[in-house]
């Protein structure tokens, strides 16, 4: 089982959006839904488009590029089934969004 590594602070995802965050190479999508906040790769199966660059609605994050939609609790794309986004493991703690590497 991975290590929890800190990505950034909560208050740095704006409501209904996301941000990118780059840990030992690897580049992350935080996005932030009401009062969740989820991490995803932030790369899109498609075109691969940046989903931290992405916006938020009904519950699924937006690509910007082509506008796939990936839900945030599975990261399965309702516009071309079969697609997904790569969910990873992460908490809120102490003021902080953290995901489960390597």
């Amino acid at each position: 089982m991975g290590e929890w590594r800190s990505l950034c602070r909560a208050d740095e995802v704006p409501d209904g959006a996301g941000r990118t965050v780059e840990v030992d190479g690897t580049r992350l999508a935080v996005l932030r839904d009401g009062g969740s906040v989820v991490v995803l790769f932030d790369r899109c199966p498609h075109a691969g488009g940046s989903l931290g660059s992405g916006w938020i609605e009904e519950g699924e994050v937006l690509c910007p590029l082509h506008r796939w939609r990936f839900r945030l609790r599975d990261g399965r794309c309702t516009t071309m089934p079969g697609h997904s986004a790569h969910v990873v493991e992460s908490r809120v703690a102490d003021g902080e969004v953290q995901a489960r590497l390597g």
